[in-house]
């Protein structure tokens, strides 16, 4: 009698998705030269592109939120929960931002500090849990500067359109370090 598990238990299943994990490392690679290059775009604006730049963090917040949630769906435990929470937030934040696309220029930047303050939390307990991967620590660096710009939009700043513009080209620039790091670790997995 065989002692291999079916092909449906649960350690298969994992073991199935890190295969098709590791084959597929091009895929976040790609993703975060997008956002790289979506980043430079959003510096490009200035404050006087209200409706434009309401739209485009409409468009970030969709994405990051789909990731989310993509990402709960593939994990197991306690983090797919979290990751749930979160794609929905972000998504939620699009949706809003695509249907006043001025007002949410100026009100994001009351509700950006604690998206920033939920986020950075969450990247650096991931940072932390995961310490056993080569670059841990770029996600525990992204994760502190995420509650550094989560404080900076908490105080009185006069110029908050000009950090909504930062916050949507900084989280974009993040978000694509991110993925490309993520590829690289899956292509040395493959290894």
């Amino acid at each position: 009698m065989s002692t291999a598990s079916p092909p449906s238990s649960p350690d298969a299943l994992t073991y199935e998705f890190v295969a098709a994990l590791r084959r597929l490392w091009w895929v976040p690679l790609i993703l975060g030269i997008f956002w790289v290059v979506f980043s430079l775009v959003v510096f490009r604006f200035d404050i006087h592109s209200v409706n434009a730049v309401g739209i485009l963090i409409g468009v970030v917040f969709l994405v990051a939120g789909l990731e989310e949630l993509l990402t709960a769906g593939a994990v197991r435990g306690g983090w797919r929960w979290l990751h749930a929470i979160l794609g929905v937030a972000f998504v939620v934040g699009a949706i809003v931002s695509f249907v006043h696309p001025g007002n949410t220029f100026l009100a994001l930047a009351e509700i950006v500090g604690w998206l920033l303050l939920i986020k950075g939390l969450f990247d650096i307990v991931l940072a932390l849990s995961n310490r056993q991967l080569e670059l841990w620590w770029t996600r525990l660096v992204l994760g502190l500067i995420e509650l550094a710009l989560a404080f900076l939009v908490s105080g009185d700043i006069d110029k908050r359109a000009l950090f909504v513009l930062i916050f949507v080209g900084a989280s974009a620039m993040l978000r694509g370090v991110a993925l490309i790091i993520t590829a690289f670790q899956l292509r040395a997995l493959d290894r």
